[in-house]
């Protein structure tokens, strides 16, 4: 059975066990790595843990997807999107990023965006197909210059339902 859900606070290990995977399946795609992140205390990972929405989907009580939001400006800033190898494929991406857009609308935000790696084809079709908005605004990936991201945004509105 499929469960997606915000993390509170006793699901520190919880939080932990699935960033950490995040970030070893895809090294490439995140700002930070597991080796840096794994070497963080309880307290640390607790004052991440709350500071931000988290989100896990379960498939039979097994994390096997997570993406964080926050408030900036007047709207919602989308990072850590991540769905397990064995996960994909089955609409977890979507549940989640659903998650996320409903906290932002709650909150009053006008806007959730993200950045995408120009050459992961697969978040960039997931993303578009949910109603992103590509930008043409491209950077340097923060562990790779080599690489670039663009920002993708999708307006939001209080109340409106998709």
């Amino acid at each position: 059975m499929l469960i997606v859900r915000r993390l509170v606070p006793s699901d520190l290990d919880v939080f932990r066990e699935v960033r950490l995977r995040a970030l070893t399946d895809t090294p490439e795609n995140y700002g930070s790595i597991a080796a840096a992140e794994s070497a963080q205390s309880d307290e640390e990972w607790l004052a991440r843990l709350t500071a931000d929405a988290w989100f896990v989907a379960f498939d039979d009580g097994r994390a096997v997807g997570l993406v964080a939001g926050r408030a900036r400006d007047d709207g919602w800033i989308v990072y850590s999107m991540w769905v397990a190898p064995e996960a994909r494929g089955r609409g977890l991406g979507a549940r989640l990023m659903d998650e996320v857009r409903s906290a932002a609308e709650g909150d009053g935000a006008r806007e959730v965006w993200l950045h995408v790696a120009e050459d992961n084809d697969r978040a960039r079709r997931l993303y578009l197909k949910l109603g992103f908005i590509a930008t043409g605004e491209l950077e340097p990936m923060p562990n790779d210059v080599t690489r670039r991201r663009e920002r993708l945004y999708l307006p939001v509105t209080a109340g409106s339902s998709k």
